[in-house]
């Protein structure tokens, strides 16, 4: 027992390094696919030299306003919980890591929410609450993101946007909508933790069981989730705008309103964890939708998709600095302690 025990973690270890390296693999090489497909290359590294830069410097603005907000819906989360009164700044710190895992850390087995996860748990001491805080936060932001194409498409009709697409984003809707709504009741925990007691899964039918509580409590105020909904849509209309900004900046036009649910639907689908940081995916959707609905040039849906990544690597970077110095900074305080407690040891 003592000998497989090892084995079988490396075993485990090794296929997450496989997994993770071969949707590196495959993200890259997906993208280098989509760059060779378009048939105007020289049309998108002439477009990406003379993009509008003023359009760009606004759609990274709008972005990091969106984070922002974004942090603060993180934080309306966090009241409704057990764990203690964190710092914004130290959220929006954490939120710009997680973006650092998310677009730079391909070999890892942590993304970017996971990691968020790991760093409030750190914070906190709160594992379930902290897993529940990250899980209700990125949920609402996606719903909201598709009930906006969806009420859009209610509202509005665009001959570009097929009857199939429509109906698409309805369902995505209303199933999104009757998922939170089953995390909220916490149906199907009880006699799915009681079957994995029954083989011999006592453990994780507990942590499930903890994380069901900790869902129903932070989902339990209307108020607070009235708030989150707003502030949600409120970010999402930023990310989007910065993306049609970019849009614009490759001297494309295209109906706003049928632009949005198109960047809606390129949401849901880079979900898909084909890639890390949908490399690849997002750039193949882009030229899809955007040439494919809105016969936007396939230079102009590529190069916006590049760009917009950019915008997300800026994000990364920043939060990259923030881990290096949260690491510096507790070597710093290991050092203080060290120092401060050397003196009673030797007396």
């Amino acid at each position: 027992m003592t000998e497989t025990t090892p084995t079988k973690r490396t075993l485990t270890l090794n296929w997450k390094k496989i997994w993770n390296w071969g949707r590196l693999i495959l993200g890259v090489g997906g993208l280098g696919i989509v760059v060779y497909s378009v048939s105007e290359r020289d049309a998108l590294v002439d477009g990406l030299l003379k993009v509008n830069l003023w359009w760009v410097l606004v759609a990274l603005l709008l972005n990091f306003g969106a984070t922002l907000i974004k942090t603060g819906r993180w934080w309306l989360v966090l009241q409704e919980s057990d764990i203690p009164n964190l710092k914004p700044s130290r959220l929006l710190g954490t939120y710009l890591v997680g973006m650092f895992f998310s677009q730079f850390m391909p070999g890892s087995s942590m993304g970017g929410d996971a990691m968020r996860m790991v760093e409030m748990s750190a914070d906190s001491g709160k594992a379930a609450s902290s897993v529940a805080s990250v899980m209700i936060e990125r949920v609402v932001g996606m719903l909201t993101i598709l009930g906006t194409a969806s009420l859009i498409l209610l509202v509005t009709s665009y001959k570009e946007l097929s009857l199939t697409f429509e109906l698409a984003m309805h369902f995505l809707s209303i199933s999104g909508i009757i998922a939170l709504f089953v995390l909220r009741m916490g149906w199907f925990v009880e006699p799915f933790a009681k079957l994995l007691t029954r083989f011999k899964m006592g453990k994780i039918a507990k942590q499930i069981v903890a994380l069901s509580e900790a869902l129903q409590s932070q989902l339990g105020r209307g108020r607070v989730l009235f708030y989150m909904v707003l502030l949600s849509f409120l970010a999402n209309a930023m990310t989007m705008t910065g993306a049609y900004l970019v849009l614009v900046g490759f001297g494309e036009t295209v109906p706003y309103f049928a632009f949005i649910p198109l960047m809606c639907m390129a949401v849901a689908v880079e979900l898909i964890p084909l890639s890390p940081g949908a490399l690849g995916l997002r750039e193949a959707t882009y030229v899809a939708f955007l040439t494919g609905f809105l016969g936007v040039a396939e230079s102009a849906s590529l190069g916006t998709a590049l760009v917009v990544r950019a915008i997300s690597m800026v994000h990364g970077v920043i939060g990259g600095l923030i881990l290096v110095s949260r690491g510096i900074s507790a070597n710093q305080r290991g050092k203080v302690n060290s120092n401060t407690t050397a003196p009673s040891t030797t007396s």
